[in-house]
């Protein structure tokens, strides 16, 4: 072979093996591409900048898959990631969006939860779980007037599906709850009608979740206050009494027990029911504070002298309310 032809075959052999590093580079940065492919809602992401996600899901059942085995491994950015790439599958999924919030809720990205929980209730308004989750973050947030359309939404979507297995000839205005109830919506429901003064029908949803649930202290106690605001100082410790057999150490059915017995003139007691909470130099001084409040200023007087006394130490908020006691007693 001529030097020439030698020449020019090696170039011929350079020239394809270059192509074919070439091509080969290609495939590879289109499977880079079609791996690392940034979904179409990316807007709803808010996690780690660099996730190892795997090979890009080929259908919305596969990426729904690869999130359910993220979050039960943990990993809530990978799962929140493959749910999202879902949506470009399909975007009028609400259930989809529905667990892109309530992720958003647990890694606490409340902004992004509440887009989320929203755009569920666009595709979907009866969406028995978005409603209940944005009318509860909605309490939290304060959004009240948001909260109790949500939440009254749950309410009676709950209550159809009860009314579909139990007999027609239940006339009571609600029907009695089941295991599959959403208990937390009834109680945040109670406490928005309290928080609004519509005492009886927060009591009515207390009673309802009491009911399925006799021996929760928790609503036991939110029962009990109930009453405590509207006066009703025996219903009140009554149901404050429950919740403390239920749960011996629950802390703000004491709390609140001590209110009643204040209410009720009974300082002796009010005083015990602190102390199961805080040390006794708490008690007497925060015993001081309530009785300040109602005018009793010599009374409180003695109590905030006690708690100073009974202090091991320099006990400021005692000495700043005796300043105001004796203030106003003088006033």
């Amino acid at each position: 072979m001529s030097m020439m032809k030698r020449n020019l075959y090696y170039f011929f052999m350079l020239a394809m093996f270059s192509c074919s590093l070439f091509l080969v580079g290609c495939a590879s940065v289109d499977d880079d591409l079609e791996v690392t492919k940034k979904p179409q809602r990316e807007d709803l992401y808010q996690g780690k900048s660099q996730i190892a996600v795997g090979g890009a899901p080929q259908s919305e059942m596969e990426a729904i898959n690869q999130a359910q085995d993220a979050e039960r491994s943990g990993d809530l950015d990978k799962a929140l990631y493959a749910y999202i790439q879902a949506l470009d599958f399909n975007q009028l999924n609400a259930d989809t969006f529905y667990q892109i919030a309530r992720i958003h809720v647990a890694k606490g990205n409340k902004e992004i939860a509440l887009k989320a929980y929203n755009e569920a209730l666009t595709i979907n308004p009866d969406h028995r779980l978005a409603n209940a989750e944005l009318g509860i973050l909605e309490i939290d947030r304060r959004q009240y007037r948001l909260a109790r359309k949500h939440l009254e939404k749950t309410v009676l979507l709950d209550q159809q599906r009860l009314s579909s297995i139990k007999s027609k000839s239940v006339a009571a205005k609600f029907l009695p709850l089941d295991e599959l109830s959403p208990l937390r919506v009834y109680n945040a429901l109670a406490i928005l009608e309290d928080l609004e003064n519509n005492n009886e029908a927060a009591r009515t949803y207390f009673r309802l979740i009491l009911a399925f649930q006799p021996q929760s202290a928790i609503i036991a106690t939110n029962l009990g206050y109930s009453f405590y605001l509207v006066g009703d100082f025996d219903n009140a410790e009554s149901y404050l009494k429950q919740a403390l057999r239920a749960d011996p150490s629950f802390t703000r059915a004491w709390s609140n027990l001590g209110l009643v017995y204040i209410r009720q003139g009974n300082y002796r007691r009010a005083l015990a029911s602190f102390e199961q909470t805080m040390t006794t130099a708490d008690a007497l001084n925060d015993l001081g504070y309530f009785l300040m409040l109602e005018g009793k200023y010599e009374q409180a007087i003695s109590l905030f002298k006690q708690a100073i006394d009974t202090s091991p130490t320099y006990f400021e908020r005692a000495h700043k309310n005796l300043k105001i006691a004796l203030a106003s007693k003088i006033n």
